[in-house]
This record gives structure tokens, C-alpha cells and sequence, in this order.
């Protein structure tokens, strides 16, 4: 699953406050350490996250228990989508600060891009418990049960981000998704496009949207909503599949063949994202 940008600008926004203020703290490690923290927060600053990682590696190295250095090393992976070593850091970081309800966050949020939605749950619901009533955490706990079609579950996650953020775009796309995963098309519809008058692009809106056109059997307008929603997300494996089904019902054999197989193989490069997941953290989260 491609996880809404929203969720990771919070991280990039971040990083460079934690690098920050790591390299000030007092000093508890080496200078050296101190000297490779500013060397990656220069490099953070100039976009340059492989070079970042690197020189967090190496203060790691020096420090393997330092939270400051740990906690850099995880967002710098996760902005930057380096999926396997922000999930190690960040289950070291959940083991070592268990009360911390951002690095369960930030865990839940990686394990949901790597595809692993039993995990994301479990690890965003204890971020909620932790810190109730934080939006964003909402928002992806919802995210995550749509993915696992936990409907009910989402509705209520989704709903009381509302309650906290009533303009969300992002919240109003996915109650859409989890009202038209149980069949209320009439909500689905009409939170849908409240979302798509703030951003006529958004994936999950558009998705919704071809979803309930289907259901009404107005299938060129689903076609033309699904496929906003996989210009903006082309990673969607059920928007492939119901743009698929878009293409069968208009005769348009072709563009129907063409997307099962774009479905297919998001579901191959998927399962192929969570055995690389499970080879590398054997053990270490439910299945």
C-alpha cells in the first residue's frame, strides 16, 4: 500500500528537528557521534538521505542505544521510503521506549507501506492507546482496517478524527471507503465528494466514487473516476481491479485484460514485499 503523503510530511517535517536537536543534546556519547549527527543533519537539509543514513549507520555504531540516534535513523529511513531499516529501527525504538506513543505511530505508518496490515493495526492502536485523541493516528488505524476490510472498526477510528479534524480530506476519503466497504453507497457518495471539492485528484475519493458508480451502473463514469485514482495512486490493486471491471462491462475487452494483469502483479509485488518484510524480521510481529 502506498501510504498518503500526509502521513510521511509529518516525518520529513520532523527529521530535521530531531537530527537538530540530537546533535545538541548534552554529551552523553562521543564527540564523534556529535560530529556525525551535524554531518546528517546537513545532509537531511540538502535532501540527500542515503548520505544521511550512512552517517547515522556509523553514530549508531558508536551508540547502539542512544534513542536521539535511533529515532534519526528511523524517520530519515521512513521519509525516504527505506522500508526495512526504518521497521527495525522503529520495533528497537517500540522495545526500548514502550510508553513513547510516536515511535508506535511511525511503526504503524512503515508497516502499512510495506504492506503488513495485522501489524500496522496492532501498532496504531497502541500508539491511540498511548496518546488518545491524536488525528493523524486515526486516520492511519482507519486507513489500515479498510485495508483489512475491519469496516465497522474504521468507521469509528475515521469518525472521531472527524470529530477532532472536521475539514480532513484525507479522513473524509477513507469514512467514504469504510461506508461503501459496507454497502451504505448514499454516505459513501456524499463523503466523497466533500473530499474531492477540496482535491479533485484524491486516490481514495476517486476510488470510492468508481465503487458507487459501478454499484449504479453508470460504468463510463466509474472508468473515468477509477482512473484519476490510479493516476494519482498507480500502486492500487483494487483500483486496477475495478477499472477492470469498468472495461468489461463498457466491451472494452483490451482495457479489461490490461488491468487484471496490473491487479495481478500488484498483488505478486505485495506478497513479494512481506516475505523480503518476514525474512528480515523473523518473529517479531503477529501473521
Amino acid at each position: 500500500m502506498k501510504v498518503p503523503g500526509f502521513l510521511l510530511t509529518i516525518v520529513v517535517a520532523m527529521t530535521v528537528a530531531v537530527v537538530g536537536a540530537a546533535s545538541q543534546g548534552p554529551a552523553a556519547t562521543s564527540p564523534s557521534v556529535n560530529e556525525l549527527l551535524q554531518t546528517a543533519r546537513r545532509q537531511v537539509q540538502a535532501g540527500d538521505a542515503s548520505a544521511a543514513l550512512e552517517s547515522l549507520r556509523s553514530a549508531r555504531a558508536l551508540a547502539p542505544n542512544s534513542e536521539e540516534v535511533l529515532s534519526a535513523l528511523a524517520q530519515v529511513a521512513l521519509a525516504a521510503r527505506m522500508l526495512l531499516p526504518a521497521i527495525t529501527t522503529l520495533d528497537t525504538l517500540t522495545r526500548m521506549c514502550p510508553t513513547v506513543s510516536q515511535y508506535h505511530y511511525l511503526l504503524g505508518v512503515a508497516l502499512m507501506e510495506a504492506g503488513d496490515m495485522l501489524a500496522a493495526v496492532e501498532s496504531l492502536r497502541q500508539a491511540d492507546r498511548l496518546e488518545p485523541e491524536r488525528p493523524l493516528t486515526l486516520i492511519a488505524l482507519g486507513l489500515a482496517q479498510n485495508s483489512r476490510k475491519q469496516y465497522d472498526d474504521a468507521r469509528r477510528a475515521l469518525i472521531h478524527a472527524l470529530d477532532l479534524e472536521p475539514d480532513n480530506v484525507d479522513a473524509l476519503a477513507a469514512l467514504a471507503e469504510a461506508e461503501a466497504g459496507v454497502g451504505e453507497l448514499a454516505p459513501a457518495e456524499d463523503h466523497a465528494r466533500r473530499a474531492l471539492a477540496r482535491s479533485d485528484t484524491h486516490p481514495t475519493a476517486n476510488l470510492v466514487m468508481g465503487i458507487v458508480l459501478m454499484k449504479r451502473e453508470r460504468y463510463a463514469e466509474a472508468r473515468d473516476a477509477l482512473s484519476k485514482a490510479i493516476a494519482a495512486d498507480p500502486g492500487s490493486s483494487a483500483a486496477h481491479y475495478q477499472l477492470s471491471l469498468a472495461y468489461a462491462r463498457l466491451g472494452d475487452e483490451a482495457n479489461a485484460r490490461k488491468h487484471v494483469e496490473m491487479y495481478q502483479q500488484k498483488l505478486r509485488e505485495a506478497e513479494d514485499r512481506m516475505k523480503t518484510l518476514r525474512a528480515a524480521t523473523p518473529g517479531e510481529r503477529p501473521r
